[in-house]
C-alpha cells in the first residue's frame, strides 16, 4: 500500500463499510437534528476533497489527450474527448464531465522548460483552495467563470490579485481580525457568493466589458440539448438575430390563424358549455398553451425539413429517424420503443406515428444477434400520392387547425399493420400534433368513397355525425343537401 491510489482504495473500503453499517441499522434515520447537519458537513468536505482529486486527475487526462491521435489517452480507452472518457470512467453525465474538464483547464499547470518544475496555474490560489477542500468544483468554477469571460482584457497582475482575493474569501478570510490567532472569522461562502464577488472584481477591472462586434456574436452562438429528464429533453441556446428572425417567421406562419373565415362542415354548430352534455363539453378546440404550440410547430418544421430532400445525406441516405421495436410489441401495440439518438425509451404510439408517416424496414436477428434477414414494406406515401392528398385536403383536416398541407404528415386512416393500404383512398393530411394525439382525442377520421370524413366531440357537433372535410367539403355538403 504505497501509492496514493492504493491508500485511497483502502479509505474507500473503510468509508463504504461505515456507511453500509449505518444504512443496515437505519442509524441515519434516528440521528438528531444537529447530527444530521454534522453528517452533511462531513460528507460535503469529503465531496470537496474528491472534487479536487478529480480535477487534478482530469488535468492529466487533458494533457495526455493532446498530440497525435494514436498516442492520446482518450484514444487508448476508445473515447474521442476527455469528457467522454470521464463520463465513462466516473459514471457521470456529460454535463458534469464537461465541468470537470473546464475546471481542469483553469487549474492546469505546465512544467518549466529549464528545470521541469511546475509553473503556477492560471488561478493558482483558487486551485490551492480547491485542493485544501475550502471549495468544491462548483465554487471553483463560480469564482473563475467571470474572470475567464474577461480573459484578454485584464492584465496578468490584476488577475493574479483577483485570484488571491477570491481564494482568501473562499477560505473564510474576509479581512477581519479575530482574537484567536488562526481562527476563521467568517463562514465559508457559497458558490453564488463567490460568483457575486468575482463579478464585482470584473466590474472594476474590466468596466467597459467586451466590445460588441459581429465576430463576437457569431462566436457565442450555439444550441444545446440536455439529457432526457421526466420524458423531456431541455433545449437552450443563443441564436443570431437573422436566424431567430427566420425561425420566428416560420413559427408565425404556422401559429397564426388563417386569413378569413375557416370553412366548417355543414350542420356543425358550437354550443354553450352549459347546454352541452357530458364531460366533453369542458374541452376547448385546442387547449395547448402557446409554448406547447411552439414546440409542436417546431416539430412540424423539423419533420418537413427531413422529408424535403434538400438536406445532406447521413450515412449514405436522407436523414431518417430510426425507431426500434420488437415485432411482438409492435403487433399488439404495447410496450416501449427506442429512438436512435434518444437516451430514454418512448411509448409504442410514437413508433406507430413514425411508421405511419415513414417506412418500416424489418431486420431479423438470430439468438446471437446476427442479421439473418432484411426486408422493407412499401407503407410510405410516395411524392405523387402525397401531392394528390394535399390537393384534396388542403391542410390538416381537423377543423380549426391552421397548419397548411405542405407541412402536414400523411396518416393511414386504416392502420397499415391491420392491413390498411398505402393508397390515396386511405391517406389524410394531419399536422404533427393531431397526428400524434388523434388516438387520444375525441376526433375520429374515416374514408368514404375515397374522401375523408371526420366526427368531432359533442361540444363541436352535438349530433356527432360524420362530416365531410377538406377542400371538397362544401361541395359535398351541398350535394348531400340537394339529393337528400
Amino acid at each position: 500500500m504505497n501509492s496514493v491510489v492504493d491508500r485511497l482504495e483502502y479509505l474507500q473500503a473503510e468509508f463504504a463499510a461505515v456507511l453500509g453499517e449505518a444504512f443496515a441499522c437505519e442509524e441515519i434515520a434516528d440521528l438528531p437534528d444537529d447530527e444530521v447537519m454534522r453528517l452533511l458537513d462531513v460528507t460535503g468536505g469529503v465531496q470537496r476533497t474528491i472534487d479536487a482529486a478529480q480535477v487534478e486527475a482530469t488535468a492529466q487526462v487533458r494533457e495526455r489527450s493532446e498530440g497525435l491521435r494514436a498516442e492520446r489517452l482518450t484514444s487508448t480507452y476508445g473515447c474521442s474527448t476527455p469528457a467522454d472518457l470521464l463520463a465513462m470512467v466516473l459514471r457521470i453525465d456529460r454535463s458534469r464531465a464537461r465541468r470537470l474538464v473546464k475546471a481542469a483547464g483553469c487549474g492546469a499547470r505546465t512544467r518549466g522548460i529549464t528545470d521541469g518544475a511546475f509553473l503556477p496555474a492560471r488561478f493558482e490560489q483558487l486551485r490551492l483552495a480547491l485542493n485544501e477542500g475550502a471549495i468544491g468544483i462548483d465554487g471553483f468554477l463560480a469564482a473563475t467563470g467571470p474572470l475567464e469571460n474577461s480573459r484578454g482584457r485584464i492584465a496578468h497582475e490584476t488577475r493574479v490579485e483577483a485570484d488571491r482575493q477570491l481564494a482568501a474569501f473562499a477560505r473564510g478570510d474576509h479581512g477581519e481580525a479575530d482574537a484567536e490567532a488562526g481562527a476563521r472569522v467568517a463562514p465559508a461562502p457559497t458558490p453564488d457568493e463567490l460568483a457575486q464577488l468575482s463579478h464585482v472584481l470584473v466590474a472594476y477591472l474590466d468596466p467597459d466589458g467586451a466590445e460588441p462586434s459581429d465576430g463576437a456574436a457569431s462566436h457565442e452562438r450555439g444550441l444545446w440539448m440536455g439529457a432526457v429528464r421526466h420524458g423531456r429533453v431541455p433545449l437552450r441556446g443563443e441564436l443570431l438575430p437573422e436566424v431567430a428572425a427566420q425561425l420566428n417567421r416560420l413559427l408565425d406562419s404556422l401559429l397564426n390563424p388563417r386569413v378569413g373565415p375557416v370553412a366548417t362542415p355543414d350542420g356543425v354548430h358550437f354550443v354553450d358549455s352549459a347546454d352541452a352534455q357530458g364531460e366533453e363539453s369542458l374541452a376547448p378546440i385546442d387547449d395547448r398553451t402557446r409554448p406547447q404550440k411552439m414546440h409542436d410547430t417546431f416539430a412540424t418544421i423539423l419533420m418537413a425539413a427531413a422529408r424535403g430532400g434538400e438536406l445532406p445525406d447521413l450515412g449514405g441516405a436522407a436523414p431518417t429517424l430510426l425507431v426500434t421495436v420488437s415485432a411482438s410489441d409492435y403487433a399488439v401495440g404495447s410496450g416501449w420503443a427506442h429512438v436512435d439518438g434518444a437516451d430514454a425509451p418512448v411509448p409504442m404510439r410514437v413508433a406507430a406515428q413514425v411508421g405511419c408517416a415513414g417506412g418500416i424496414q424489418r431486420v431479423l436477428f438470430d439468438d446471437r444477434g446476427r442479421i439473418v434477414g432484411l426486408g422493407i414494406s412499401a407503407r410510405i406515401f410516395n411524392s405523387l400520392q402525397r401531392r394528390a392528398i394535399i390537393a384534396r385536403d388542403g391542410g390538416c383536416i381537423v377543423p380549426g387547425c391552421t397548419i397548411p398541407a405542405t407541412w402536414c404528415e400523411i396518416h393511414h386512416v386504416e392502420d397499415h399493420a391491420r392491413g390498411g393500404p398505402t393508397h390515396t383512398d386511405n391517406g389524410v393530411a394531419l399536422c404533427w400534433h393531431h397526428h400524434r394525439t388523434l388516438h387520444l382525442s375525441a376526433w375520429q377520421v374515416r374514408m368514404r368513397h375515397g374522401t375523408p370524413e371526420i366526427r368531432g366531440p359533442g361540444w363541436w357537433d352535438r349530433e356527432r355525425r360524420w362530416r365531410p372535410t377538406g377542400r371538397r367539403a362544401p361541395l359535398r355538403s351541398s350535394r348531400a343537401a340537394r339529393y337528400g
